[in-house]
């Protein structure tokens, strides 16, 4: 590519191996046949909603009845423990670079039982957690591992199963993040009174235990390791061997540095990043600003489950809008979304723009990784992402772990969740510009990779 889009070439070595890449144009047409997920596809799809579900929960929904529930029973201070969130969430920057290496050393797979397992144990220990150390400690092993099994090595699976069908499939996938909106916290509350605090984490934790053990079984890192194609695409067996060979050759050819010079990886990273801190800003703090306008804990929670559930129409959306529109567009659509619904809560103390905005919330939610996920891979095709995403994804969580900062500066110097929310929309507003300043034509043969 030439122009204003890419300045700086990549060397010539370079560009021959990004040939041996394969990428959309490599792939054959869909026939008829393929046009599906196919069963393996859909079995990917399911267990990767699984995990959202569960990393969405664990990290950020979760928030809303563990920190309540850990102040309560051990005495610790809720606006203590809630800032704390913040250091803790670091975890998640040095996860992406981590995780990633571990894909590429031993695959995807492999990342994700560990991460899952591991992540389970530490969840589960919150409960016996009585001291703000304690908290913060374990709660940042939650952050990396369940960015490592949910947002790195499943991610990485997903985009080696889909390319063309990369927008749709994960637009399925994000209905996860969505349910976890809805029935992890009531899930979670539930798991407290039958179970108690100490011993109610363990219930989430079981179910990271079983996953891990459906993945083991069930799950291959790319599709030629069942003899089938990206998106469910029909191909003979030779074609298989031949994709096989290839990948087991293959050598990425962009460096650390090459990426990190790179104006749109920094783009992505910030620009994704800022999307987060809108809803990890919002998601994370529903509960206790609803009972701030004076609903009790449960209808509070029944309106956060709604608000969710009406989110499953945004999942397939987002998804949809992307295949249409392109990734690009639709972020910017997406954003100005966000904004939108934040703004509209401020009124929310009328019915009617309560419920908008959580409507408008709701339909968000599952947006935001279906869009920052498409928008690398498209970015970085197939092989590429893992690399990629080791870049993109520390400077996304370096971001996005603003969000508790930005909330608790708003509720103590900006009176309250107005100041704290007009903050959000600024942060938007900068999403905005990143997005349409980021060049989303793909790395490949005949490109620049260093637009510096």
């Amino acid at each position: 590519m030439t122009g204003n889009k890419n300045n700086i070439a990549l060397d010539n070595i370079v560009l021959e191996k990004i040939a041996d890449c394969p990428s959309r144009e490599d792939l054959p047409p869909c026939t008829a046949a393929g046009n599906g997920f196919g069963a393996r596809g859909w079995v990917l799809i399911v267990f990767q909603a699984v995990m959202f579900w569960l990393a969405a929960g664990a990290v950020t929904h979760g928030l809303n009845v563990m920190l309540p529930a850990l102040s309560r029973t051990y005495g610790l201070d809720y606006n203590t423990l809630l800032a704390l969130a913040t250091p803790a969430s670091w975890a998640s920057i040095p996860a992406g670079p981590l995780c990633a290496w571990l894909c590429e050393k031993k695959g995807a797979k492999f990342n994700i039982i560990l991460c899952l397992i591991a992540c389970g144990i530490c969840f589960g220990l919150l409960g016996h957690c009585g001291s703000l150390i304690g908290f913060t400690l374990l709660f940042a092993g939650v952050c990396f591992f369940g960015t490592g099994f949910a947002y790195v090595g499943g991610t990485a699976v997903m985009t080696s199963w889909f390319v063309r069908k990369a927008g749709l499939a994960l637009g399925w996938c994000t209905v996860g993040q969505t349910f976890s909106s809805a029935f992890f916290v009531p899930a979670l509350a539930a798991l407290f009174i039958w179970l108690g605090v100490s011993r109610g984490f363990w219930g989430i934790s079981l179910l990271m235990f079983i996953m891990a053990a459906l993945v083991l079984l069930f799950v291959a890192n790319k599709p030629e390791d069942v003899g089938l194609a990206p998106d469910n695409d029909r191909v003979t067996a030779a074609e298989v061997g031949e994709r096989v060979r290839r990948h087991d050759s293959y050598v990425c050819p962009l460096g650390v540095w090459q990426l990190l010079r790179m104006r749109d990886v920094w783009f992505m990273g910030l620009s994704t990043g800022a999307i987060y801190i809108m809803l990890v800003g919002v998601v994370s703090q529903i509960v206790p600003r609803l009972m701030a306008l004076g609903y009790e804990l449960n209808t509070a929670i029944f309106y956060m489950s709604v608000s969710a559930l009406f989110g499953t129409l945004g999942a397939y959306g987002w998804g949809w809008l992307n295949q249409r529109i392109g990734v690009k567009r639709a972020l910017l659509a997406y954003t100005g979304w966000w904004m939108a619904a934040v703004v509209i809560n401020l009124f929310a103390h009328q019915g009617v723009t309560l419920w908008v905005s959580l409507l408008m919330i709701g339909f968000s939610l599952p947006g935001a990784t279906n869009l920052s996920t498409s928008l690398i891979a498209t970015k970085f095709p197939r092989r590429l992402y893992v690399r990629a995403l080791g870049i993109v994804h520390p400077i996304q969580s370096v971001v996005r772990c603003f969000a508790f900062s930005i909330l608790a500066f708003g509720l103590a110097y900006l009176g309250g969740y107005t100041g704290a929310y007009l903050l959000l929309v600024a942060v938007g507003a900068v999403a905005l510009l990143l997005i349409w300043l980021t060049d989303v034509t793909p790395v490949e043969a005949g490109t620049a990779a260093d637009n510096s």
